[in-house]
């Protein structure tokens, strides 16, 4: 751990050093600082940095030594870093990354229910910095003996963000199509095997891009967390699946009139797994997530698991959690 604060504070001077000179953002120096890293060179554009700055930047790097720096080593420094620019630029919720753990529950899920044997297209709609999509299928591929079956797509309408996930793609070694759009609009993608997301949460502000939507607002904006919901379900393949972190609220509050009964006609559910309440500051934070099946192909109806997740701070959560999955997915309709 000493270890790793040394490497960490390393970085970081890189970065300062680089921001002070270019007088950008801590986010835009520390991408620029990954991109030199990584192409092992400084760019220099009309003079900046400057001669002197270039130099200093030049033995920090040697210093460093990147190129023997294990990947798992860069992949939670610029992690640690992403957070760090992320609450530097004053980012709302739905910005931040998502929870590792919460990675490892969706891969407990995709690994009983995605095929192993062919190539799945695999969209994150709301990628952000991409920590919950990479670690999803960093997990897939370990445990499918380091077979890599997915190509990878990313969609969101944050430019800066999008910078963050491509470099974190770089450096967990996977390939990615990212698309700076927004996702409430017909995709660039094509359909989906598998949709995996943390859902953005609030109003969406375009009444006009809503309008095509069933499950839009009959008045004043319509929530994005909904048209997010349906517009998933339209790109998913006949027989894709989605993985998604939601409000709870959608599904066992005031509003699950409106949304339950329109998801159940749409697709096959699979699984509502609600999470520990002492992840939330308060119930209006708490989320679960939602697991379900599009109509068509080889598609089943399933028993739904309905499940709490165990609190986190208990070490055996996530083995009781893999247990009631397994006895799930070993029942006769599997």
């Amino acid at each position: 751990m000493e270890n790793f604060e040394k490497i960490f504070n390393q970085f970081l001077q890189c970065i300062t050093v680089l921001q002070d000179d270019l007088n950008v953002s801590f986010g835009e120096a520390l991408t620029e600082t990954f991109d030199n890293l990584e192409n092992g060179k400084i760019k220099v554009e009309n003079g900046a940095p400057d001669e002197k700055t270039v130099q200093k930047l030049s033995q920090l790097y040697q210093a460093l030594n990147y190129e023997k720096l294990p990947r798992k080593t860069k992949v939670l420094v610029f992690n640690y870093l992403t957070l760090k620019a992320l609450n530097e630029d004053n980012r709302n919720a739905n910005q931040m990354p998502t929870p590792p753990v919460l990675a490892t529950v969706m891969a407990l899920m995709m690994q009983k229910l995605l095929p192993k044997d062919k190539q799945l297209e695999v969209v994150d709609p709301a990628i952000g910095t991409g920590s919950l999509l990479y670690s999803v299928i960093n997990q897939l591929i370990a445990e499918n003996h380091s077979k890599n079956n997915y190509n990878l797509v990313g969609i969101d309408n944050d430019e800066t963000i999008l910078d963050y996930a491509d470099i974190a793609a770089h450096l967990n070694g996977l390939d990615i199509e990212l698309f700076c759009q927004d996702a409430i609009m017909p995709w660039m993608s094509k359909p989906a095997d598998a949709i995996i997301s943390d859902l953005p949460i609030g109003y969406y502000p375009l009444d006009n891009n809503a309008k095509s939507f069933d499950l839009r607002a009959e008045k004043g904006h319509s929530y994005a967390h909904f048209l997010f919901v349906e517009q998933i379900v339209r790109n998913l393949k006949p027989g894709g699946f989605a993985f998604l972190l939601v409000p709870r609220i959608m599904i066992s509050g005031q509003d699950r009139d409106q949304f339950m009964p329109w998801l159940s006609k749409k697709v096959y559910l699979d699984a509502i797994i609600d999470l520990p309440d002492d992840m939330f500051k308060n119930k209006f934070n708490q989320k679960s997530i939602l697991v379900f099946q599009n109509h068509g192909e080889n598609a089943v109806s399933r028993d739904v698991l309905l499940t709490k997740l165990g609190s986190l701070k208990r070490e055996d959560s996530l083995v009781d959690f893999n247990i009631k999955l397994n006895e799930w997915y070993t029942k006769p309709n599997h």
